[in-house]
């Protein structure tokens, strides 16, 4: 099994990339809070932790920047009918301080900020959180580990503008203009700025 992998990135996308660990290609699927985090090291040598998946359809490899980090991602797969693809994009839209507050405050709503996870589905992921508070709680932040929160803003707005089709320069761009019109703005309010195009 591979539990962590040490090489020079060589191409990233927004949910993966690929490292060369001594002439060997290695994609790998990322959260996009580490996307982020990769944007300017591009022919660097990065190290991740990996969580090796291998079932009957083939095997993937899922890298976090912590290992904390990839120890969450498999507390969330592992909750009744979430997989791992659907528990990478919970991972890049919410941290474990974000999903405790969602399930303490049965808030369906903000966990509904995910594209394509409504209805019975949000239900259903809701469902298994609340029903693990416990396990999640050794996950939370200290608050001076806690990112901060306009910056937090910034990358939800930007995923969300990717997710629905704009390509992430673009994104990146229109979320910067926006921020700047209204600094305190919620992703979802930067969101709908840009959307609309609202002034």
């Amino acid at each position: 099994m591979i539990a962590s992998l040490r090489g020079k990135l060589i191409q990233l996308e927004m949910d993966h990339l690929v490292l060369d660990v001594a002439g060997v290609g290695y994609e790998v699927h990322i959260p996009f809070p580490l996307h982020l985090e990769c944007k300017d090291k591009m022919k660097e040598e990065i190290f991740l932790h990996i969580f090796h998946s291998i079932t009957d359809r083939g095997q993937r490899l899922f890298g976090f920047s912590t290992r904390k980090d990839r120890e969450l991602f498999q507390l969330i797969k592992s909750l009744h009918g979430i997989g791992e693809l659907t528990a990478l994009k919970i991972l890049s839209f919410f941290q474990a301080d974000d999903l405790y507050k969602i399930a303490k405050e049965d808030d369906r709503k903000t966990l509904e900020k995910i594209p394509k996870v409504k209805g019975k589905t949000s239900e259903k992921i809701l469902f298994e959180i609340k029903q693990n508070l416990k396990k999640l709680e050794t996950f939370l932040s200290d608050e001076s580990e806690k990112p901060d929160q306009e910056d937090r803003e910034t990358d939800l707005a930007t995923l969300a503008l990717i997710q629905l089709g704009y390509d992430e320069k673009t994104a990146t761009k229109q979320v910067s203009d926006a921020k700047k019109l209204n600094p305190l703005a919620t992703a979802s309010e930067i969101v709908k700025q840009v959307i609309t195009g609202s002034r």
